[in-house]
């Protein structure tokens, strides 16, 4: 294992994910305090992951054929030149919720760029019995630059200026660039030939190639529901913190950031989890999740509130990071790109379609009643996750692989 390949590579997810915890935390706060609506912040979480819907399919492909350093690194500039507009806006007093809306919607595709072509990288790169300590040690990194962005966005909304707060944020993101650049890369030979023509037949491709692989189906929906619960928990935290708990800009922050050290204590654990639990990693895994939401909907104790935050960090982690190694595993490498995208297709669906429903709960039963209503697809999950744990292609992975 490339010991410098791998410093590259955490550093690159600290500093992207810091980037990306720390302006998600002041433009929701800052959209909250300024509408008072609980319906935009559900408008900017589903607007967010629209394009995503048309993009990922192509952008799959387009891994699977490209140089995929290359393409991580164009996500990357694309995210800087976003924000820069995004502060000017503020600047010259043009600032408008839909706005941070069209900007989020910028961000959130180039990271749909970002994450599979970096995804795709990692599984080209390192040898594939590493992929599962790399995508944990990775996740770890990733909710480490989770938890000090959040807790540095907390602290900057009730302290500066949106403006220079969102300077700081651009820095972060052009240190992830720089980062990702620094990777000791080597293409490996792409198949498929050039133009629209084979182009169009690699998307067909990739649906034949799921169809055929069936398991990855139910690998796709216990993943969408990880990343359904991540987003929904980061989207709605500004309401429930200001609205239902009543705190502040760094309450808001802390709580944030006990979701992400969640995340983190998930990335340490997490060959020890995938060796404990085997074929049963998704069942437990959802179960520290629907736990968390139970904690978080029916509480109004700020202690307890951290609590359920730090289970449903450690869930989504799980589930994020160890399930994704077992997609991976059982995908073809010509076909990383697209089986990511797809799987982030289903993941974006998900939260558009639940993004302005939750927000409308939020406006009407209050914030509370987002975490006891998204515990109902997590509760189905669970269901499916023992049916696939009973699975001999699944039990073949996690067992080989602990």
């Amino acid at each position: 294992m490339n010991g410098d390949n791998t410093k590259r590579l955490m550093c690159g997810y600290f500093l992207y994910e810091s980037g990306r915890a720390m302006y998600f935390v002041l433009i929701t706060w800052f959209l909250y305090q300024w509408t008072e609506d609980a319906l935009y912040t559900g408008l900017f979480v589903s607007f967010g992951f629209i394009p995503g819907l048309f993009l990922n399919i192509i952008f799959g492909v387009l891994v699977d054929r490209s140089n995929r350093k290359a393409l991580a690194e164009i996500a990357g500039v694309s995210s800087i030149f976003c924000l820069l507009l995004l502060t000017g806006t503020f600047l010259i007093g043009l600032v408008h919720p839909w706005v941070m809306i069209g900007a989020h919607m910028i961000l959130q595709s180039a990271g749909s760029l970002f994450r599979p072509s970096l995804q795709a990288l990692v599984a080209e790169v390192f040898p594939k019995e590493d992929l599962p300590r790399i995508f944990s040690w990775s996740g770890s990194s990733t909710v480490a630059g989770s938890l000090s962005g959040a807790a540095a966005g907390g602290v900057l909304a009730g302290l500066v200026e949106i403006e220079m707060s969102l300077i700081v944020v651009i820095l972060s993101y052009v240190g992830a660039a720089i980062t990702v650049h620094k990777i000791q890369y080597t293409p490996l030979p792409r198949k498929g030939g050039q133009g629209s023509v084979s182009f169009i037949k690699e998307i067909k491709e990739g649906f034949v190639y799921i169809h055929h692989h069936s398991m990855l189906y139910g690998l796709f929906v216990m993943l969408m529901l990880g990343q359904l619960t991540f987003h929904t928990t980061l989207g709605f935290m500004s309401v429930y913190t200001s609205a239902h708990l009543q705190q502040s800009s760094v309450v808001y922050g802390l709580l944030d950031s006990t979701f992400s050290v969640g995340g983190i204590i998930a990335g340490l654990l997490g060959t020890w989890w995938w060796a404990k639990c085997q074929n049963r990693i998704a069942v437990w895994s959802l179960s520290l999740m629907a736990g968390g939401l139970a904690i978080v909907g029916f509480t109004k104790l700020l202690p307890l509130a951290f609590l359920g935050f730090l289970l449903i960090g450690i869930g989504t982690s799980f589930v994020r990071a160890l399930l994704q190694s077992v997609q991976q595993m059982a995908t073809d490498p010509h076909f990383h790109g697209r089986m990511s995208s797809l799987r982030m297709l289903c993941n974006q669906t998900s939260v558009v379609v639940t993004g302005p429903i939750f927000g409308l709960l939020a406006t009407n039963e209050g914030a509370a009643s987002v975490f006891l209503w998204l515990l109902i697809p997590v509760l189905g999950g669970l269901v499916w996750a023992t049916i696939q744990s009973k699975q001999t292609a699944f039990q073949h992975i996690t067992k080989s692989a602990s």
